[in-house]
């Protein structure tokens, strides 16, 4: 298993001098453990997946820079936000592709014998030096009620949204961005010899497994809100900027929950295919 990177972050970006960068450029698939601030230790890995358009790739949530005008952060560069019920708050896009997810909608995945929920991002970021975006912090909550209302444009209110269950940072400060993952969009070589390559919207990038343990006293019928942030470290390299069209997030389903006419069954099929690839790596 690749190491992850110790690099010196500027104060803007991070409240301490040193930052965890966790690098998954390289070609080939890299799976690193990252300590989440809360909630324990997840699994960051290269995921590719093919297609992965609208339609297919199903998402839970949106998000582009500066989305429908609307600037929580006042950055062209940074782009933000978290699941709803299809009404858009900071840089969502798509109400259609903003839903209310359930724990009880979660697959539950082994790996090395321990259990996971899996998340997979879509990046769609320019191509040569561009292609690449950090993705700066997640942070996921529990909550038996739509609390999204009370929160809106405000990160401010962010933990209104109910239990925090699992986030790479915390607390949320400014940014306070000390663990990051600085992901390639175009790098992932999956079968060079047959020209397989990844980049741009259409074809994932990225999973991060989260272990259930971080969600112990949850019900099944409470809300998983997931919240993401991107692009905050183009102050150390403009190319980590959110560029280009949106990136977008699903889950690994429960087929036991969505009768969909077997997508959710390929869909679970991909966690499983990727799981292959973190024992290889973590062996």
């Amino acid at each position: 298993m690749r190491r992850a990177v110790i690099v010196v972050a500027s104060g803007a970006i991070c409240g301490g001098a040193m930052a965890t960068e966790f690098d998954l450029t390289p070609a080939g698939t890299d799976t690193l453990n990252v300590t989440g601030a809360v909630g324990g230790t997840a699994i960051v890995s290269d995921f590719f997946t093919q297609p992965a358009g609208t339609g297919v790739f199903e998402p839970f949530l949106t998000i582009e820079a500066n989305a429908a005008g609307k600037l929580p952060t006042n950055n062209k560069n940074i782009e933000q936000g978290y699941n709803t019920d299809g009404v858009l708050y900071m840089d969502q896009q798509r109400p259609n592709w903003n839903k209310l997810l359930r724990l009880s909608d979660l697959a539950t995945l082994n790996i090395g014998g321990k259990s996971y929920y899996g998340f997979e991002l879509d990046a769609n970021e320019p191509g040569a030096d561009k292609s690449v975006i950090s993705v700066d912090n997640i942070r996921i909550y529990t909550s038996a009620t739509d609390n999204t209302g009370s929160v809106q444009n405000n990160i401010s209110a962010l933990n209104s949204l109910g239990a925090l269950r699992w986030a790479m940072n915390d607390p949320i400060g400014t940014w306070n961005i000390e663990n990051w993952v600085k992901l390639d969009s175009a790098q992932e070589n999956v079968d060079a010899d047959k020209g397989i390559s990844n980049g741009g919207s259409g074809k994932s990038d990225m999973i991060l497994y989260v272990p259930t343990t971080a969600f112990a006293g949850a019900q099944p019928d409470d809300y998983i809100f997931f919240w993401n942030v991107n692009g905050v470290h183009y102050g150390v390299n403009d190319n980590l900027a959110s560029e280009a069209g949106y990136e977008e997030w699903r889950a690994v389903v429960n087929t036991n929950r969505v009768p969909d006419g077997g997508a959710t069954i390929a869909l679970v099929g991909l966690g499983i295919a990727g799981l292959g690839v973190i024992r290889r790596k973590m062996s």
